[in-house]
């Protein structure tokens, strides 16, 4: 079973790599090689430039998503959630363009030929549209990776998930490779609660199997640890 969620662990962390760093790397240099900022800055800046646009609002609409399916994830479908997402991390993103667009105009003066007016009728036309293409293009690559490799970042849980939970709360059988995790957790000193939460058991559950196994936690007592 611990090898099993492992795996799982495993397959999560590096489908997270994946998507909050190889993706946004991959559209950074497309803009680089397709976009015109390399004229005027420069490969290294221009790689440089687009790279803080494109990493951290990725990485911010990826947290404001996570505030979403966290909150609200249970009874919306995921292309909502990642719209929603999308949504909310909108003026944050749009404080940090400002931020960084004002360094970058210091820098190189002539990148305000490309940049229309503050708050001008065409500033407010190219934020929109380049606002409606970042969610849209969030949405895909949300569902896309979730539907194509099982990425459950963002994904409500199923049904077979919470009956599973519930099922392991409630007091589902140990196995021996459960008393060998427990045994290891114990040994390194961890508190009933945070045993619980790792093996997806009561605290109660916890206390009588290490009881029933005769083993010794110190910290079985401590109250302030549940």
């Amino acid at each position: 079973m611990e090898l099993a969620a492992h795996r799982r662990l495993s397959k999560q962390a590096w489908i997270d790599l994946t998507f909050f760093g190889g993706v946004p790397i991959v559209l950074a240099m497309l803009s680089v090689v397709l976009g015109p900022y390399a004229a005027i800055m420069g490969g290294a800046g221009a790689t440089l430039y687009v790279l803080s646009l494109a990493i951290v609002p990725w990485c911010l609409t990826g947290l404001a998503t996570q505030l979403v399916s966290k909150t609200a994830g249970r009874s919306l479908p995921l292309w909502l959630i990642a719209a929603m997402g999308a949504v909310i991390s909108g003026p944050f993103v749009s404080l940090y363009v400002y931020f960084v667009n004002s360094i970058a105009l210091y820098i190189w003066p002539a990148l305000d030929a490309l940049l229309p007016a503050t708050f001008s009728a065409e500033h407010l036309k190219s934020a929109a549209l380049s606002e409606g293409r970042a969610i849209v293009l969030w949405i895909a690559f949300v569902v896309i990776f979730h539907e194509t490799l099982g990425w459950a970042r963002f994904a409500p849980p199923t049904k077979e998930t919470v009956r599973e939970e519930r099922f392991q709360l409630s007091g589902a059988e140990w196995t021996a490779e459960d008393d060998a995790l427990l045994r290891s957790l114990i040994g390194g000193g961890k508190p009933p609660r945070a045993i619980a939460l790792e093996m997806k058991r009561t605290v109660g559950g916890i206390r009588a199997r290490t009881a029933k196994l005769g083993l010794r936690n110190n910290r079985l007592g401590d109250t302030s640890a549940d």
